[in-house]
């Protein structure tokens, strides 16, 4: 299926277009039968105040508490984090919910290991994150799909938040410590911070930020042959693997 007359310059986006991918990709999520996955992984359509553009949010724990009663907690935090109009929220009933979630996060994340072991030819290690405490805030990371004013490209951000005291959440070890696979680490490190991981303004707080530079993202793109409907799951199926962006393989299947 031809995809060239679906824009005015493929792979680039324009503002409008940039607006439908953001539309459909948000529709996907709202449709698809995630299950409890829902609880962990939350998406939504935003929308600055000041230019009214288009941007997705994604937000997901780093890591499960063993715990119920702090599951229940990290729960209503990342709800908390997503209020709003407009906003999916699964309210979380009681800690029954727990053993059913935490059940689901492994799936997902049983599902995603071998497609990044088959991308970089060899096993993961187990790369296991730092415990936390259990009187601590959980972590989460926070991603963010913005449109590049000059690449015209969508552009993944990505903040951590509330990680053990004594991280710094702007920090680039605390990155890979916490977001990007084994199998991307060394290529990243490579890269350095052109085409690869760079830190900027924030393009809607202003504050510092990382985000994975696009100056290659075309050439990817261009590989490739979808509708609007798709753009962002293939692109991020190309981009946010190197920071542990994964997406629910039932939203793939969710027809737009």
């Amino acid at each position: 299926m031809a995809c060239g007359g679906d824009y005015r310059q493929w792979p680039f986006l324009t503002t409008e277009e940039f607006e439908l991918v953001c539309a459909f990709f948000d529709r996907k999520y709202v449709k698809a039968e995630l299950g409890p996955t829902r609880k962990i992984f939350k998406i939504r359509l935003r929308r600055t105040l000041t230019t009214g553009s288009s941007y997705i949010e994604i937000l997901r724990l780093l890591q499960l508490p063993e715990e119920k009663d702090d599951l229940s907690l990290a729960f209503e935090k990342l709800n908390s984090d997503l209020d709003g109009p407009g906003v999916d929220v699964d309210m979380l009933t009681a800690a029954e919910d727990a053993d059913q979630v935490r059940g689901s996060f492994q799936s997902l994340k049983t599902t995603l290991r071998p497609q990044l072991q088959n991308q970089h030819g060899g096993a993961m290690d187990s790369g296991a994150l730092p415990r936390y405490s259990l009187h601590s805030d959980q972590p989460y990371v926070t991603y963010e799909v913005h449109l590049h004013p000059t690449y015209n490209m969508p552009t993944l951000w990505f903040t951590l938040h509330d990680l053990p005291m004594g991280e710094p959440t702007f920090n680039l070890e605390s990155v890979y410590r916490y977001l990007v696979p084994p199998g991307y680490k060394s290529r990243l490190r490579a890269a350095g911070f052109t085409g690869g991981i760079s830190a900027a303004p924030h393009p809607v707080t202003d504050v510092p930020a990382f985000f994975i530079h696009p100056c290659q993202t075309k050439e990817a793109m261009e590989s490739f042959d979808c509708t609007m409907a798709n753009y962002l799951m293939i692109w991020l199926g190309l981009v946010g693997g190197c920071v542990g962006l994964w997406i629910p393989p039932e939203m793939a299947a969710e027809e737009a």
